[in-house]
């Protein structure tokens, strides 16, 4: 089986350089502008202003408005999924291919993000659902060189819930401030501050699954995969190397293992399943051997020409190797040929 992973979890990774605090800021003292009437010409009729559009004066208070942009959740992963209108800072996780069991996946990406962060993350229930962190902390650098120095301006606690869904396909994880602190005056939290420190850190946890998921895809693609071809006969009782997959599945991968093998192709009838070969022995390049790759594979066999003939059986295929003449090779030729033939499929990675 191949293994590939979603763009989205490649994108995960550009995200791992970000704070857990969000410190974005808005220009809260930018100029504000009025719009003038349109002046009209002497000599020109004034266009009409409809009055349902005009803003009734009032006496009540001016109030601060908040003009910083919305803190989204991204869900970077591939397993991870935001519902819409959702407004708490919240993801839900699907099982895939890479996650396997999803919560202790999921608690095994929360632990390596903490520990990463060097936070500590303490476990409040029995079931391993429920978390919360040490002071998170974020602090500014002044100065240069030997002179810099380091203050901390702000820090906070958080409580993480995973709540999974009954058949334990899906679960949610929703963070949630429980303390803040600040030591600088502008880090007082208004508005929804809280909410976009929150969701700083619900996005830094995606990242760290979305990590897990790409080291997961990487050692699945690096994995051997299975071989199933064995020797033993073909229907007409002539010796073979037998795989359980399908006459068309086998005839589609061959090419590849025939590369692996330093197998030319010459010529083929994909009606009877027969590819006519030249065999030619391999030998090792001289930067080859200075760079330690592995030695090519070699057959037993003389240099010369071959024929591959692939049959149905009542297992899956019998590939029968015959010489330049329709000769089925020996039976002690055929087990000689099974090492090196799984080593070249296992090099090829193909399923045969």
């Amino acid at each position: 089986m191949q293994y590939w992973a979603k763009s989205s979890i490649a994108v995960s990774v550009l995200l791992a350089g970000c704070s857990m605090f969000d410190g974005s800021q808005g220009d809260a003292t930018a100029p504000q502008r009025s719009v003038e009437s349109i002046k009209v010409p002497a000599g020109l009729q004034q266009p009409a202003r409809p009055g349902q559009f005009d803003i009734p004066a009032t006496d009540a208070a001016v109030a601060d408005v908040e003009i910083k942009a919305p803190s989204l959740v991204l869900a970077t992963a591939s397993s991870s999924r935001v519902e819409e209108g959702e407004r708490l800072a919240r993801v839900w996780f699907d099982r895939n291919d890479f996650t396997g069991d999803l919560i202790p996946f999921l608690q095994q990406a929360l632990t390596a993000q903490f520990a990463e962060q060097g936070v500590s993350l303490q476990q409040t229930d029995e079931k391993g659902l429920e978390y919360t962190t040490g002071w998170i902390k974020r602090s500014d650098e002044t100065g240069f060189w030997f002179w810099k120095s380091t203050s901390e301006t702000e820090q906070a606690r958080f409580k993480l819930l995973f709540e999974p869904r009954p058949h334990g396909r899906s679960a949610s994880l929703t963070v949630t401030m429980l303390e803040h602190e600040y030591f600088v005056a502008e880090n007082k939290l208004a508005g929804r501050e809280a909410h976009r420190q929150e969701v700083a850190l619900l996005n830094q946890i995606i990242d760290r699954v979305g990590k897990e998921e790409i080291a997961v895809a990487l050692a699945n693609k690096a994995k051997a995969p299975d071989v199933s071809v064995e020797p033993g006969l073909d229907s007409d009782g002539n010796p073979a190397l037998l795989s359980s997959q399908s006459v068309d599945v086998v005839w589609s991968q061959l090419e590849a293992v025939f590369t692996a093998l330093n197998l030319t192709v010459t010529d083929m009838n994909r009606s009877a399943f027969t590819y006519y070969l030249d065999y030619q022995k391999p030998e090792q390049g001289f930067w080859s051997s200075i760079w330690g790759n592995d030695a090519p594979i070699q057959l037993p066999l003389q240099e010369g020409e071959y024929q591959l003939v692939l049959k149905r059986n009542n297992n899956g295929t019998a590939m029968t190797i015959q010489n330049s003449s329709g000769e089925a090779l020996s039976a002690d030729t055929v087990l000689a040929l099974h090492d090196p033939f799984v080593q070249a499929v296992r090099q090829a990675r193909v399923e045969l």
